[in-house]
Order: C-alpha cells, then structure tokens, then sequence
C-alpha cells in the first residue's frame, strides 16, 4: 500500500489556481500522455453512458472524452475553480464555434447537417478524496496525471471504485519515482512519487478487479536549462506539509544550475509514466468491504416428486 503522503492538499489547490491564471508551459507532457491513453482506450471495447475525468484540469482531455462518445455524459472535476472556470469557457467558445458554422451551413445548403453532435461536457469543483456523485454512477473513471497528487491515495482510489458501475472501467496515469532522477541527482528538491506496485495494492484492496499496470519511460529535452527548470516548476512545485516556507535563495539556484551546466546540451529529463486500467467486477462489494450474495433455489431432479 502506498506510504502515508506528506503532501498538503491546500498547498495543492493554491498552485493549480495560480497555474490557471497563466497559459501552461506544461501542457505538452499532459496532452502526449492523453494521446497515448486514447491509444490504449482503442483496444477496449466499451460504450460508457457516463464518464467522470478526475482531475480534468482546463478540460482538454475531458472534451476529448466527449468527442470520442458524443451519446455520453461526460462530466470533468477538479480541484481548482479557476481551472474549472477555464474548462467552462472553453466549452462555450467551442458551443459558439459551432453554431456559427451550423448558421453558414444553413445559409449556403438550405439544410442542417444530420450528423450527430457532441453533447458538451459538463464540468464542477470537487475533491478526488470525495466525489459529489452518487454510489455506482459512473461507467468510466478516467484520470491523466493527477493520482500522485492525492495526500491520501487509498482514499481516492476507494472513491473511484465507489462511484463506478458494475462492469466499469477505471483508466489514469501517474508520474512516478523515476521521475526527474537527473534533477535529483543535480540537488533539486522535488516530491516524493508514487510507485507503480503501491498502486496497483491499493487498486486490489478498494475492491477492482485484476488491474493492471505498466510504465513507459518518456526523455524530453532541452537547450535551455532555465527554460527547462521554468517548464518543470509549471508542472507544480513542493507541496509538502515540510517545505521551506522561504522562497529558493539566488545561492541554491546557481548551485543546481552549476550542477546542470556539468551536463551535455541538449539536456534531458526522465519522465517515468504509470499506466493503469482495471474493471470493476459484474458483482460489485459493498461499502462495508461485504459482496453480495445471490441464492437461487434448487432445481427439483429429474423424476423426483
């Protein structure tokens, strides 16, 4: 089971708002590994009637999920409600942008296209360590980079499992130890990260089926090693109840950039992604940790009275 975390969940919440009110210099690693779950999604044949994104950020995956099934109900939550405020308009620019090319069409054609559309998704402010939604709701529990900051990871995956349906799927992925070895190495202090076996124990112990987990390697390289750092700082800082409460002095900068400059240019980074997928069994257990027992009564023999 994964170690108690020292993470601060208010610390948490204050860095994705801050990181809301600027475009994200981060968000090319985020919508890599949205490509490739989407990739592995094409494997699994599943028709999801309501999908809930966990830890949907500005909402780009969660309008992915929408697109791939336009009869379903997605649903994004996050943390943050500045970052959710970002996922709304973003939808209704999208809803406008349609409609002015429906308008166009109808103008140009004297009719209206008959393909179906998308319902837009819908998005709130919630905690992933307690949905606001009901027990058995949800068909498809997907979440993109955001478990390792979870300060309590059992309890959030015990969510997840609550909140889906029998013969649900549950698909994320995490960042995880390996991560930015090369900048630990150098000095820099960066967070503690999950480990892939961890997980999947606190998968089995919330009650889903058989999971199973990978990881993939992923280097990213740069020219500039301040940009670089400036690219790792958008990814999110210390969180941890024990940080420094001072900022970073110029003395320990310059010594993590002395250590970085030792390096060959372009300089890489390590970025260990967690996959995991699991079902949730047709015979789903309780909230008590009890599975429900089915009796059905004895078929008379053959002959017999």
């Amino acid at each position: 089971m994964p170690e108690p975390s020292d993470l601060d969940r208010s610390s948490v919440r204050r860095q994705f708002e801050r990181r809301a009110q600027h475009p994200d210099p981060a968000d090319f690693l985020l919508r890599e590994v949205e490509h490739r779950m989407l990739e592995r999604l094409d494997l699994i044949r599943l028709q999801p009637q309501r999908v809930l994104d966990v830890g949907c950020g500005t909402g780009a995956g969660t309008q992915a999920l929408a697109r791939r099934w336009p009869s379903a109900e997605v649903l994004g939550i996050d943390l943050a409600e500045s970052r959710v405020s970002r996922a709304r308009a973003a939808v209704q620019s999208s809803e406008s942008a349609a409609g002015r090319w429906v308008q166009s069409l109808v103008r140009r054609l004297g009719a209206t296209p008959s393909a179906p559309q998308a319902a837009p998704a819908r998005f709130v402010v919630g905690d992933a360590h307690g949905l606001p939604l009901a027990d058995a709701s949800v068909d498809l529990v997907w979440s993109n980079l955001v478990l390792h900051w979870f300060d309590d990871v059992p309890a959030a995956i015990a969510e997840w499992y609550r909140v889906i349906r029998p013969d649900g799927l549950l698909m994320f992925t995490a960042l995880g130890v390996d991560t930015l070895i090369e900048l630990r190495s150098a000095g820099a202090r960066l967070p503690t990260l999950p480990d892939m076996h961890d997980i999947g124990d606190a998968l089995l112990a919330a009650g889903f089926a058989e999971p199973v987990m990978d990881t993939e390697r992923l280097t990213v390289t740069w020219a500039d090693p301040l940009r670089m750092l400036a690219d790792v700082r958008a990814l999110g800082g210390d969180a941890s109840r024990r940080r420094p409460r001072g900022l970073s002095t110029p003395r320990q900068r310059e010594a993590l950039l002395q250590g970085l400059a030792q390096r060959d240019l372009p300089m890489g980074l390590s970025f260990e992604l967690i996959h995991g997928h699991a079902w949730c069994s047709a015979t789903k257990r309780r909230n008590d940790g009890f599975s429900p027992v089915t009796l059905h009564p004895r078929r008379p023999a053959r002959g017999g009275a």
